[in-house]
């Protein structure tokens, strides 16, 4: 018992620490996020960012970091339908399922899980006024939720806003 404590404190301090902030671009869209063991970035010659993260087991997955020039409203509007108990994700698909509200430093979103063929997880929030970071993967039930919380507890301390660029 003594050793997991110790270990959960060596483990916090490294994140204390290691926050180096990174800054990815895509088509625009800026986020300014904490440097994460498991997460790197790279953008494709085509202008395209990724994250790409790294599971427990040494495997690693890209996940497409997309920006679109449309309102948050508009974005919602297009993956999520609003009904009596809720909001939830996966417009055509049934069941739907319930979708949660995020937030980071400057902007909110919201997120969930739902299965069409393979689970998966995507996200709509804010770069700026009139522009949007999603994400949507879908995969193995498991490791889609762990890319999920790892994705999740990333973006909570980031940044969001829209430069313009000539990628548009």
């Amino acid at each position: 018992m003594i050793r997991l404590v110790f270990l959960y404190l060596l483990s916090s301090l490294f994140f204390v620490h290691a926050s180096e902030t990174l800054v990815v671009q895509s088509k625009g869209c800026v986020m300014e996020v904490k440097d994460s063991p498991g997460i790197s970035f790279f953008k494709t010659d085509d202008g395209i960012s990724f994250a790409k993260y790294k599971y427990k087991d040494g495997r690693s997955q890209n996940i497409q970091m997309s920006c679109a020039a449309m309102s948050f409203t508009d974005a919602v509007a297009t993956g999520f339908v609003q009904e009596a108990d809720g909001l939830k994700i996966g417009t055509g698909m049934q069941p739907l399922s319930k979708a949660s509200h995020i937030s980071g430093t400057n902007w909110s979103g919201w997120e969930g899980i739902y299965y069409s063929n393979s689970y998966c997880f995507n996200a709509v929030f804010e770069a700026g006024r009139d522009h949007v970071f999603m994400i949507d993967k879908c995969g193995n039930e498991e490791d889609i939720k762990a890319l999920r919380k790892r994705m999740l507890l990333l973006l909570k301390g980031s940044k969001t806003y829209h430069v313009e660029s000539g990628d548009e």
